[in-house]
Parts: structure tokens; C-alpha cells; sequence
């Protein structure tokens, strides 16, 4: 992962190869919940580049790199 620092957001791009995800953002099965709802199965929303606010520091924290 790298961070291109620019004016008005900062760019983060993924390595060759690879794709980036929030870290929060994980693959749910289908189910169902504890008052009965059909919950669809969630897929991670994968991407190669994003700007994001300058006033995010630590990326680490927050997003995660993986093969694709």
C-alpha cells in the first residue's frame, strides 16, 4: 500500500497484484438474525486506488492489502 500525499486529499494506491479493503469490511455468510430477518451474504468492497481526507494518518488502522 502507498500513500501519495497531495493539495486537498492524499492517494492511496495498492502494490502490484494486490487489492485494499476497510478492515472492517469482512465477508458475512448468509443468516438470519435474532428476529428472524434473511440477512444476504456480504461480499468485501475491494478497490486499487481512493483518495482519502489528509486528516487520516494511520491507513494501517484502518484499511487492509490483499492478494487478489
Amino acid at each position: 500500500m502507498t500513500l501519495i500525499k497531495e493539495e486537498k486529499f492524499n492517494k492511496l494506491l495498492a502494490d502490484e497484484g494486490k487489492h485494499i479493503r476497510d478492515i472492517n469490511d469482512t465477508y458475512e455468510p448468509a443468516h438470519y438474525d435474532e428476529e428472524g430477518n434473511y440477512i444476504e451474504e456480504h461480499f468485501p468492497y475491494y478497490f486499487e486506488e481512493a483518495y482519502i481526507p489528509k486528516k487520516i494518518i494511520n491507513i494501517d488502522e484502518l484499511y487492509v492489502e490483499e492478494d487478489i
